[in-house]
């Protein structure tokens, strides 16, 4: 998607459409910005045709107004951003994503002006950011294995922007940055799993350190090597999958000035789940590809770390294998041991998952972390409590759960934070190892998947985001289609920052 910028009126403009943004009102849309600037008598016929459709200006709610053959400007489209007293910018970039969606394959170009900092009560570069990634996000699709693909005219997006040029520029390179990546982790989770490998994950991770050997550098573990620290939990899981080599990738990031601080981001790896021998249904199972949605996170916010350029460093921690069937499968009543030292009886070999991320902690904590974060497709239970559009926060230390919530609204990714009760604990016990790994109660199955978590986590500050229900859509979203949706990735970049 191309974006140029111009400082003339919206009808000055030759472009295939000219989008007018507009308030919900109970009677008639409030128009903004754009709509003042035209010119009187284009004014007068916008306002008919407003109050002749009863267009009221919901969120993603649009009204075409075609001109006359002789004019620049084909056709006005007025698009509602839903009511003023509840708008937030989460808001502009939804009902942009609905409408890049509906101009898909039918304009090459389209022109907009920012409105004014007291229309929206944010800044030009916090609209500017909110649009641009609407109007990617809404345009993406996954459609590499379709025989009859659709000619999807790339659109120009022409911003109008006569004041506070630098800071929309500004926001739109961010936004281009923050789709890159999460377009990246939307195309490895739609991914069938047999290219999506470990082995897939590993070579990207390594292809991604070439980019910037000064500031990142990648270290790959096979089954030996990750034999040889400890890492029992790990590999029990992976033990069934006798031909699919096991990877454990260990991304870092180094600033160029030396920094106290290292963040570690831990994304589940589990490329295809199949429940083990503890199989899951048909059902079940049809979207297991996308089981790896936190790895992805941690290979698209690496694929863009050398443009964010934190002032930390940062750890990216993938245990990459996939959940298998196969004569020398983990089995209930198997005990493995973490690489902290701590055993674990696997009780059900479908909650493999938070075993593999046992070890991915625990080398978080060996490597000296001061932070640690974890994306994890963990629980169905994560989403009975809180849907599909919202992932779950857990922490155990307030100030990292504060920034986690700031950045996830300013990226319009939904969480909300559970607690960690430790009275539930005690549902974790194990009779012949130090913890199980599912819990001894149906009940809060969230809460206790999160409480094994933070066993391997020691004293760090550490914040694990269940990410079950909106890293995959099993219907399509304004700013996302069906299946993968890079969920968490743009919320980590904004704690980059």
């Amino acid at each position: 998607m191309q974006f140029e910028f111009f400082d003339k009126n919206l009808d000055q403009i030759s472009t295939d459409a000219s989008v007018i943004f507009a308030f919900q009102t109970e009677k008639s849309a409030q128009l903004l910005l754009g709509f003042k600037n035209l010119s009187k008598n284009l004014q007068k016929n916008i306002i008919k045709a407003v109050e002749t459709a009863n267009f009221t200006g919901k969120r993603g709610e649009t009204l075409n107004f075609y001109l006359e053959e002789t004019s620049l400007v084909k056709q006005i489209i007025i698009l509602g951003l839903g009511k003023r007293k509840e708008f937030i910018s989460n808001d502009l970039r939804r009902a942009l994503g609905t409408l890049s969606k509906k101009l898909k394959g039918k304009v090459s170009s389209i022109a907009l002006e920012i409105p004014t900092e007291d229309e929206l009560t944010i800044s030009k570069e916090i609209a500017a950011n909110a649009i641009a990634e609407g109007l990617i996000l809404g345009n993406y699709e996954f459609a590499k294995y379709k025989s009859d693909k659709k000619d999807n005219k790339k659109l120009s997006v022409v911003i109008i922007s006569q004041k506070a040029s630098v800071e929309v520029k500004r926001g739109i390179e961010r936004a281009k940055i923050y789709c890159d990546a999460t377009i990246l982790a939307r195309d490895l989770v739609n991914e069938q799993s047999a290219i999506a490998t470990p082995a897939h994950l590993a070579n990207l991770a390594l292809e991604i350190a070439k980019k910037d050997p000064k500031h990142i550098s990648c270290k790959i573990l096979n089954r030996s090597q990750a034999e040889k620290l400890g890492m029992e939990a790990f590999l029990g899981i992976a033990r069934a999958s006798e031909k699919v080599e096991p990877k454990f990738i260990h991304l870092e990031y180094t600033p160029d000035k030396n920094s106290k601080k290292k963040l570690a981001v831990v994304g589940k790896g589990i490329t295809f789940d199949s429940g083990g021998i503890n199989v899951k249904t048909g059902d079940g199972m049809v979207d297991m590809k996308m089981d790896m949605s936190g790895a992805a996170i941690v290979l698209a916010i690496f694929s863009v770390i050398s443009e964010i350029k934190p002032e930390f460093s940062v750890m990216g921690l993938i245990a990459a294998t996939p959940n298998l069937i196969s004569g020398t499968s983990v089995v209930p009543g198997d005990v493995v041991k973490a690489l902290n030292g701590k055993t674990i009886e696997i009780l059900n070999t479908d909650a493999e998952g938070r075993v593999t991320m046992a070890d991915s902690l625990s080398y978080a904590v060996k490597n000296k972390a001061t932070e640690v974060i974890d994306f994890a497709t963990l629980t169905g239970a994560c989403m009975v409590a809180l849907g599909t559009d919202i992932a779950g926060l857990f922490s155990n230390n307030e100030d990292l759960s504060k920034k986690i919530k700031t950045a996830a609204f300013e990226a319009g990714e939904k969480v909300w934070e559970l607690p960690l009760e430790k009275d539930y604990q005690e549902l974790n016990k194990s009779d012949v190892a130090d913890v199980a790994n599912i819990a001894s109660s149906r009940y809060g199955g969230t809460i206790t998947a999160a409480l094994f978590l933070q066993e391997f986590v020691g004293n760090l500050p550490w914040a694990h985001l269940d990410i079950a229900g909106p890293a995959f859509l099993s219907k399509p979203s304004d700013i996302s289609g069906k299946g993968g949706t890079g969920h968490g990735v743009r919320t980590v970049l904004n704690l980059l920052i």
